[in-house]
């Protein structure tokens, strides 16, 4: 069997993390199949184009709601950008991560749209959205209906509840980067230290050992408006002014800090995450509707204080993933 492993983006590391983690999850729930990674970098891209460096006079939910997943829009940036996932032929698509909502949804079209044509089905794993009002909710339904996936496996308990009579299969499971040890080993460290990852608040961390700071926005996005880009410089100036500021261009070097911290700091998920997976310490300082997927796997409050997880506890439920995996692609026909 061959598999197409529909990849978002990396602009942010946690991105990576997920479509990694995923193709974990993949490689252990059908060890025998050939897995087709693919990036929507392109499309993200070219959904940007148009601003250029002005800045975004409209959400994307307005886009959204106005382009309706760009189907009769064929002088969209998008329509005329090529994906891999196009000139390939496989027999199973899989589309990863927080995407139940317009910003993942309408830059897929197009693929999604082949793969129809091409009654290749879809299996929606680890998904979950930005948020899950009125208006997402409606979103991503029109989605289903056009797209019909085969199979949802959520990564939180809500995405679950607002779509789990939407779809044939459908599972409340986990983030995928839950997965992420599986994907890399990193090597030990020959020192201790703390890790403090902030990109959307500043927080004043403590730590009785060396303070690591990491950036998870390594990459510049493509044709950002230049509000946002001054923002980011703004904040790489402050962080380049500290000690033990960490950027890098790979998966492996930002797994590597996490699996070696005693504690990370964090406003990123995705960087709680492998901190937890690894067997270390994280405490997560944001709120956000997306913190929801913390609580399948801790029975401690991780905005309070930093955490473990229960090694048996994480086990079990990768498994039940894994099997839900199997299950949802028995909806094959």
């Amino acid at each position: 069997m061959r598999i197409l492993l529909l990849r978002t983006w990396i602009t942010n590391i946690g991105n990576g993390f997920i479509d990694k983690g995923a193709r974990a999850t993949v490689e252990r729930a059908f060890p025998n199949a050939e897995i087709i990674e693919t990036s929507g970098h392109g499309n993200m891209a070219a959904a940007r184009r148009t601003k250029g460096l002005l800045p975004n006079l409209f959400s994307s939910r307005d886009e959204a709601r106005y382009g309706r997943l760009y189907k009769d829009n064929n002088d969209s940036p998008i329509h005329g950008v090529t994906n891999i996932a196009e000139l390939v032929d496989v027999d199973l698509a899989i589309f990863p991560g927080c995407i139940l909502y317009e910003h993942a949804l309408e830059k897929y079209y197009k693929v999604f749209k082949k793969l129809n044509e091409s009654n290749v089905p879809v299996i929606l794993l680890g998904a979950g959205g930005g948020d899950y009002s009125k208006d997402t909710q409606r979103y991503v339904r029109q989605f289903i209906d056009e797209v019909e996936p085969i199979g949802l496996i959520t990564r939180d308990s809500d995405a679950y509840e607002c779509y789990k009579d939407d779809i044939p299969f459908t599972y409340d499971g986990i983030d995928n980067a839950f997965f992420i040890d599986e994907w890399y080993d990193p090597p030990s460290a020959n020192t201790d230290y703390d890790v403090a990852t902030f990109d959307k608040i500043e927080a004043k961390v403590q730590s009785p050992r060396q303070l690591i700071h990491a950036d998870h926005f390594p990459v510049e996005q493509p044709y950002g408006d230049i509000w946002q880009k001054l923002k980011k410089m703004k904040k790489q100036w402050g962080l380049f002014q500290q000690d033990n500021y960490f950027l890098s261009d790979t998966l492996e070097d930002y797994l590597f800090l996490y699996a070696n911290t005693r504690v990370t700091h964090s406003d990123r998920i995705h960087a709680c995450i492998p901190t937890l997976v690894y067997g270390n310490r994280a405490q997560f300082w944001f709120e956000t509707p997306r913190a929801a997927l913390f609580d399948k796997v801790l029975s401690e409050d991780i905005t309070e204080s930093p955490v473990s997880l229960d090694s048996s506890v994480i086990s079990r439920v990768k498994q039940e993933q894994v099997n839900a995996l199997q299950k949802a692609s028995k909806e094959m026909k």
